[in-house]
């Protein structure tokens, strides 16, 4: 990412694939989406400029914050079996490095700056 983001922007399309019909399971995950029964739309692009952001305290700032999916609105929460067990993992991995670390588990307010 440093090597990335040092030559130039770097920009990302989200997409969405909304829930078309009855025979499109959010409980079961072998159930496909095809694009032919529900096509992505493209909701944002994300933008991240050239920069250069690599120092120890940038790193260690950024190695104490905890991201997440369910951090959001809850309309927009993550849905079906798989993501409930995801959150779970993800709740376990981010308190174990945080305690590894020493520091106390959070997550960005969108306040925050880097130092």
């Amino acid at each position: 990412m440093v090597r990335t983001l040092a030559g130039g922007d770097v920009c990302f399309e989200f997409l969405v694939q909304p829930r078309a019909g009855d025979g499109m399971s959010v409980e079961d995950s072998r159930t496909e989406w095809t694009e032919a029964e529900a096509p992505l739309v493209k909701v944002a692009t994300l933008t991240i400029p050239r920069q250069e952001f690599s120092s120890p305290a940038q790193d260690a700032f950024c190695e104490d914050l905890s991201f997440t999916p369910w951090h959001s609105l809850p309309e927009h929460r993550p849905l079906g079996g798989m993501n409930r067990v995801r959150r779970v993992v993800y709740e376990s991995v981010s308190a174990l490095r945080h305690e590894l670390n020493g520091t106390e588990r959070r997550e960005p307010s969108g306040e925050e700056r880097f130092p």
